[in-house]
């Protein structure tokens, strides 16, 4: 089973299932309070910070010695620098699997429309499955969105008699089957352009 290890942005993942994930708020979103604690977004940290993202990006292996050695930085400042980065969310360092080579063949898109008001009931159960590798709330004639794979059609049959059925709240779904993608990117990077003044 193929792995990567690099460096991912937190947040909601893409259908497209990509190592560098979407960040919660868009780029020039303001810092949110959560229980009266700020949090930065890509749109807070500086150019050092945004130099340090992208030497992740490239190996997720590399040491704070050489990092800091590429930037002009001392080693405990990139330390000091990517603990801020992962307490805030806004990098997770992971080994990643490439679906492709996973085994896991059946990848399916489903929409999901549920009864008023339980959208987010039903997405919370959803999500907690393995087989699904990223869930949305979103507009149109479905409520959610969610990418899911399977090994096999028989495992993705049991999955629709004895789980979906069983969620609450489920009105309708709709299934996709994905025949072949297009673009799986493992390697997206966010944007080069100089941190907010």
């Amino acid at each position: 089973m193929s792995t990567s290890s690099k460096v991912r942005t937190s947040g909601v993942p893409t259908a497209a299932r990509g190592l560098v994930q979407g960040i919660p708020g868009s780029p020039g979103e303001l810092r949110t309070q959560t229980k009266g604690i700020s949090h930065r977004t890509l749109a807070d940290i500086d150019e050092q910070d945004r130099s340090i993202i992208r030497l992740l990006q490239e190996d997720g292996r590399v040491s704070n010695a050489s990092i800091a050695r590429t930037i002009g930085a001392s080693e405990p400042t990139v330390r000091k620098r990517i603990e801020r980065l992962v307490n805030d969310q806004i990098i997770k360092v992971t080994a990643v699997i490439n679906p492709a080579n996973s085994g896991y063949n059946v990848d399916i898109l489903m929409g999901i429309r549920t009864k008023p008001g339980q959208s987010l009931t039903v997405g919370a159960q959803l999500g907690k499955f393995e087989q699904v590798l990223y869930l949305g709330y979103t507009t149109g004639r479905f409520d959610i969105i969610a990418n899911m794979l399977f090994e096999s059609d028989d495992q993705l049959f049991e999955f629709f008699s004895n789980t979906i059925s069983k969620i609450s709240g489920i009105v309708t779904t709709e299934s996709f089957t994905v025949m072949r993608a297009e673009r799986v990117d493992f390697d997206w990077k966010f944007s080069t352009g100089s941190s907010r003044k």
